[in-house]
This record gives structure tokens, C-alpha cells and sequence, in this order.
């Protein structure tokens, strides 16, 4: 099951589990500033939507790719990280300052915040970005989950130095908006989606026992998707408005494809067992196909339907693909950091009980839904966010119980002398 995996070249445990337990921690903070700053949001151009959005992007999303990675790259390429402890703690440190920094920064419109979150974020991810190239090329395999990974960084590293441009347009040096779209064109079309991809290509048969994803789609969906984003920036910058039309359609096809293509393969796989994960996956591709489609019509037809494509992409697709994630990858690396240690009576599925699971995964369906009743109705704003707020707690204490879990099996820790 576990085949191609390098086992002794995974970083400590402690360190996956931290950028875990941050991110939980932020998608806690995102519930409570949507109770205090969602009544007078109006455009996604307002200072308090872009604090709210990157608490998630930058306080959930990242942290747990970033997390991720530390611990999947070296185990899938058999490279790892350079002085990981090391680079991990600057990494993470960067990153929370960075973040604070932004968030209060726009929520109080501090210039000197925005430029020291502009240098901290900038440079973290530029960082990273790098770092992770290095580990990519310095693998000895040179098959398509490596390529797959070296076009996500290089995308990532494009969405940073965009992040930075659109972040100087608020001191009036650039065009916010041109800079603005294509940083958010190369992280969520680029950075996101390819590492999601890039991921499943090894989660989905591993964790699933389901069929590998075509061998063309992984070599071709890859190079296409950096063509489609290289053509936006260009038609964005330049003004190429028919151009630019072209590519935000075009940009759309590689994640219907992705998303149709998981769920039939998920649907097909070999242990066809009710499982929280795998509903979650499904919801996440509804929902990302639906914002792709959103996305679309919004460009044909010339209408603005951004907070719709948004809510969708960010809180329908992109966190509940993660959400899902996070409970097989967490149990997963909690029993391979045992075993590793010599713990060999640690079962997966006692990591985090799968009742637990499936209460936080419920209360965050039950707030996704009445996020979207708020598009009649401002009331809906608070037992929403509550909602979200109770499901954000679940998910911190379940990944506290997975580290609890790792912390009393490490007692029986078989030493040899």
C-alpha cells in the first residue's frame, strides 16, 4: 500500500503537526472577525474582504501546505529538506508575523504594517518556493509527480512576486487591480490547484486503494495549466482583453477535468466504504466545478459575480478538499512517525475517532450553507460564523488529539541498546 514511499526521510513529527495546529488556529480567528467585520463588507475591493480572505489563504491553507510539504516531499522524492528543523521554525515564524502583519494592516489601514507584511510575506514564500525547488531537483527520480511539483513551486513563486507588485499598488506605485488578478490567477489556478493535483496524484490510489490517474493527464494537465496562466498574465498586464477573456476560460478546463476525472475514480475504487474523507472530496469537486462554471459564464457574460466565485473556490472547494486531506494524511503520518519509532501497536484509525471526524465535517456543512443564505439575508452572518467558529475548534482539538495520541504511544517507545 505504501509502496515508492522514502520512510527515513521524514522530518520529525512535531513539525507537520505545528503548521497544523496554526492553521486551525486562524480559521478560528477568520470565524470571529467575519462576526465583527462581515456586516460592512460591500466589495471584494474593501480592505476588511481581503483581511478575511487571507486569513484563510495565507492563516489556513498555507500553513497546511506548507506542513504538508515538509513532511510528503522528502517521503514521495526520497530528498529532504536541507536543515529542515532550521528552515521549517524560519518559515514558520516568517509566515505569523507576515500574516498578522497584513491582517492588522488592513484592518487599520497601517501603511508601515502592509510594508513590513509585504517584505515578511514576500520573502517567506520566495523562501519556501525556492527551498522546495532545490529538494524537487535534487531527487533522483525525474518522473511526473516531480514535474508535477517543480511547476507548482515555480507557479508559487510567480503568485509571491505578483502578491508583492499588487501589494505596492496600495501605495500608488502599480495598478493594483492588474497586478491583484494575476496573483490571485497564479495562486489559486497556479500554486493551489497544481499542488492539490500533484498530492492526489499519490493520496488518492494510497489512501483510497483506488486507480492511478491517467498517465497523459499527468504529464499533459501540468504544462498546460502554466501556458493558460503565462497567456493571463500577459493579457492582463497588457490589456489583451479578448485575450484575457480566452484564458480565464481556459484556465477553468484543467479543474473540471481534475474534479470530474477524482470523483470517478474515487467512485470506482476497491474498498467502496462510507467514509467522512471521501464525502468531503466529492463536495469539495461539486463545488470546485460549480465555481469554474461561475467563473466562466461571469466572463462571457460580463458580470461580476466575484463574492459567488470566491465563496465557492476558497470555503467550498479549496478548504473542504483540505479538510478532507488533513484526515488521512494526519493519521497516516501519526502511525508512520510511530512505526518509525519502533510503536508498532498504534492503529490509523484510533488516531482521531472517526465520530469526531464526522461532527466537525457536519458543522462545517451546516455553516457553508447558511454562509449562502447570507445572500438574502445579513442575518444568517452570526449563527454562520458560530457554526464555523464550533467546527474550527473541533478541528484544533482533533488534530490536539492526534498529537496527545502520538505523545502517549511515544511512551512505548521500544529502546535497543
Amino acid at each position: 500500500m505504501f509502496q515508492g514511499l522514502s520512510l527515513e526521510q521524514a522530518p520529525p513529527y512535531a513539525i507537520p503537526i505545528k503548521f497544523y495546529l496554526s492553521g486551525a488556529f486562524y480559521l478560528i480567528l477568520l470565524s470571529v472577525a467575519i462576526a465583527i467585520y462581515g456586516f460592512s463588507i460591500g466589495s471584494r475591493f474593501d480592505y476588511e474582504v481581503i483581511a478575511l480572505t487571507h486569513l484563510l489563504t495565507l492563516g489556513f491553507i498555507t500553513h497546511v501546505m506548507f506542513g504538508s510539504l515538509f513532511q510528503m516531499l522528502p517521503v514521495m522524492l526520497a530528498t529532504p529538506y536541507t536543515n529542515v528543523i532550521k528552515n521549517a521554525t524560519i518559515v514558520h515564524i516568517a509566515l505569523n508575523a507576515g500574516i498578522l502583519s497584513f491582517v492588522v494592516g488592513f484592518l487599520t489601514n497601517t501603511p508601515l504594517l502592509l510594508y513590513l507584511a509585504g517584505t515578511l510575506l514576500s520573502g517567506t514564500f520566495f523562501y519556501f518556493a525556492i527551498l522546495s525547488f532545490k529538494t524537487v531537483l535534487l531527487s533522483q527520480e525525474k518522473n511526473t509527480l516531480v514535474q508535477n511539483f517543480a511547476a507548482s513551486f515555480i507557479a508559487l513563486f510567480a503568485a509571491a512576486l505578483f502578491g508583492a507588485l499588487a501589494l505596492l499598488g496600495h501605495f500608488g506605485f502599480v495598478d493594483t487591480l492588474r497586478y491583484g488578478n494575476t496573483h490571485i490567477a497564479f495562486m489559486l489556478f497556479g500554486w493551489v490547484f497544481l499542488l492539490i493535483v500533484s498530492v492526489s496524484y499519490k493520496i488518492i490510489p494510497m489512501f483510497f486503494v483506488a486507480k492511478e490517474f491517467p498517465i497523459f493527464l499527468q504529464k499533459r494537465l501540468y504544462p498546460a495549466q502554466l501556458v493558460f496562466l503565462l497567456l493571463f498574465a500577459y493579457a492582463q498586464l497588457q490589456e489583451k482583453m479578448l485575450l484575457l477573456t480566452l484564458t480565464q476560460i481556459l484556465l477553468c478546463v484543467p479543474v473540471i477535468i481534475f474534479a470530474l476525472l477524482s470523483i470517478q475514480i474515487l467512485r470506482k475504487r476497491k474498498r467502496a466504504r462510507k467514509d467522512a474523507s471521501i464525502q468531503l472530496w466529492y463536495f469539495a469537486m461539486g463545488n470546485a466545478v460549480l465555481a469554474s462554471l461561475l467563473f466562466t459564464g461571469a466572463n462571457i457574460l460580463h458580470v461580476n459575480l466575484s463574492f459567488a466565485i470566491g465563496f465557492f473556490t476558497l470555503f467550498g472547494a479549496v478548504y473542504a478538499l483540505i479538510n478532507a486531506m488533513l484526515y488521512k494524511i494526519i493519521p497516516f503520518l501519526t502511525w508512520f512517525h510511530l512505526s518509525s519509532n519502533m510503536v508498532f501497536d498504534a492503529e490509523m484509525g484510533n488516531v482521531i475517532p472517526k465520530k469526531k471526524m464526522q461532527y466537525q465535517i457536519n458543522l462545517y456543512y451546516l455553516s457553508f450553507f447558511l454562509f449562502l443564505f447570507t445572500a438574502y439575508s445579513r442575518i444568517f452572518l452570526i449563527p454562520a460564523a458560530i457554526l464555523f467558529f464550533f467546527s474550527s475548534l473541533l478541528l484544533l482539538l482533533n488534530i490536539l488529539k492526534a498529537q496527545k495520541y502520538y505523545n502517549e504511544y511515544m511512551k512505548k517507545k521500544v529502546v535497543f541498546e
